[in-house]
């Protein structure tokens, strides 16, 4: 449930787009972070700061930012999408305008991007490189406008609370519960149309779009790779929930630099986030908001297209193909390595990079600190759920076998301080999958720490380039 870096909030020092015209940039970082005083940084006292930043500002920011969205620009409409909470016209008005106009310019600047990279007629390198910039800033922009809603900041809540009850999460998911094994079966290949490719500061980037198997809507996934290695291998990295590169410019990324040495990234947008948002809600919220169906739901709708991608980069070559993620998208990443057992060769992965994860969901609903800070438990005692009304559904949550590659090629990278995804969840998922200690990463940091800091210490990712030698 990692927000690395997800905005304004930890303010992105942003460069200039690009020096040169027809190549996208190296996207900024945390200057600070980079620096000898990163060490400093990213200690446990980042993670309270991050935590509460989070829980209290830019989740309660967006619940309002996505009611006006759904609003279309009138005040009841606002007002009746924050149910009970007090909205003054002279607060709310100037930032529905001003919402509803970022919102068009987003759209205008999102289908002269998509002209540009799908259409009929190739623009030429250059008009990408101005294409995406012009969707990027726009997008920024657009999800920039939260702050206009800041004077309302103390009055909002965190999640729209729409918690499915057990009875409702029985008739959608009891069928799959009663055979878990073939509950998350591999996606049929679907017909992924494969953007125009543009340079950039780490190779080679385009993006590939295709129906998503279970959510019904478009999956989309960014792909960096190596501009001179025909059959590179492959890492398909999740990202954490309400994390949205796509929507913000600046955005630091915690995996594109692999593709400096060879090996292509994949990164998919997660269901309900970025361009795939449900209306009426901000990116990844409804896996909270919904309860535990909400997580049933997304993991079914992300391992299918997990499949999926994994048999798109296993037809480009031989080389092989890794699984990763970090927090909600490790959470995923590890049941669908399990998953894998039941899938044909052709779209299981061969290796698993895990960071920031955990082996309990129990422990990341119940003890986990951003779960408490939005009081995830007392919603969803409220419509009859009990810790052990959740224990049956755990098969189709947490890693219940082994996962589908070799315990040598799993890397865990776990922050002894992490209360969001609680370590001792990763830890003893760690032991019970027997992965090498080599391979296991544990540090004196919390869950954002953690995260960023494979930026810095990059051994996580060195190891999984010795596993991808070792498996070429």
């Amino acid at each position: 449930m990692c927000l690395a870096r997800n905005g304004p909030i930890f303010a992105p020092m942003v460069e200039p787009f690009s020096d040169a015209p027809e190549r996208l940039p190296r996207e900024s970082h945390y200057r600070l972070i980079q620096s000898v005083l990163g060490d400093l940084v990213l200690r446990p006292w980042f993670d309270w700061v991050a935590l509460n930043s989070v829980a209290r500002g830019y989740f309660p920011l967006s619940r309002a930012w996505a009611a006006a969205l759904a609003s279309g620009g009138t005040l009841a409409r606002f007002r009746s999408e924050l149910a009970g909470v007090d909205v003054p016209r002279a607060i709310a008005q100037p930032g529905l305008r001003l919402v509803q106009n970022r919102r068009a310019a987003y759209e205008q600047a999102a289908a002269s991007w998509e002209r540009a990279f799908f259409g009929a007629e190739d623009p030429g390198p250059v008009a990408l490189v101005e294409a995406e910039a012009a969707r990027l800033d726009a997008a920024h922009q657009m999800m920039l406008t939260r702050f206009a809603f800041l004077p309302l900041r103390r009055r909002l809540p965190a999640v729209r609370w729409e918690v499915a009850s057990p009875a409702e999460v029985e008739a959608v998911h009891g069928r799959r519960l009663a055979e878990p094994e073939s509950a998350f079966p591999a996606a049929a290949s679907p017909e992924v149309e494969v953007s125009r490719p543009v340079l950039s500061a780490y190779g080679r980037e385009y993006w590939l779009r295709y129906p998503a198997p279970v959510a019904g809507d478009t999956a989309w996934a960014r792909v960096v790779e190596p501009e001179y290695i025909k059959h590179p291998p492959t890492l398909i990295f999740l990202h954490g929930i309400a994390m949205e590169n796509e929507m913000w410019r600046g955005s630091a990324d915690l995996v594109n630099q692999l593709a400096l040495e060879g090996i292509r990234v994949i990164k998919p947008e997660g269901p309900w986030h970025g361009r795939r948002r449900l209306e009426g809600w901000y990116g990844g919220e409804p896996a909270i908001g919904l309860g535990p169906k909400g997580f049933l739901d997304l993991f079914q709708a992300w391992i299918a297209e997990v499949s999926a991608l994994v048999d798109w980069a296993k037809a480009r070559g031989d080389a092989p193909v890794a699984l990763g993620g970090v927090s909600l998208g490790a959470l995923n990443a590890q049941r669908a390595a399990c998953a894998a057992n039941h899938w044909p060769g052709r779209c299981r992965p061969d290796a698993l990079l895990l960071v920031a994860t955990s082996g309990s969901m129990m422990g990341v609903a119940h003890s986990g600190s951003l779960a408490r800070s939005v009081n995830l438990a007392p919603q969803i005692e409220a419509v009859g759920w009990t810790p052990e009304g959740l224990i049956p559904w755990l098969p189709l949550l947490e890693p219940q076998q082994a996962p589908a590659m070799d315990p040598s090629k799993v890397i865990m990278v776990l922050g002894h301080a992490d209360d969001v995804t609680p370590s001792a969840g990763g830890k003893a998922l760690a032991r019970r999958w027997q992965v090498p200690a080599a391979n296991i990463y544990a540090r004196r940091q919390g869950h954002f720490s953690v995260s960023l800091g494979i930026r810095r210490d990059r051994a996580p990712l060195i190891r999984l380039k010795e596993i991808f030698g070792q498996l070429s």
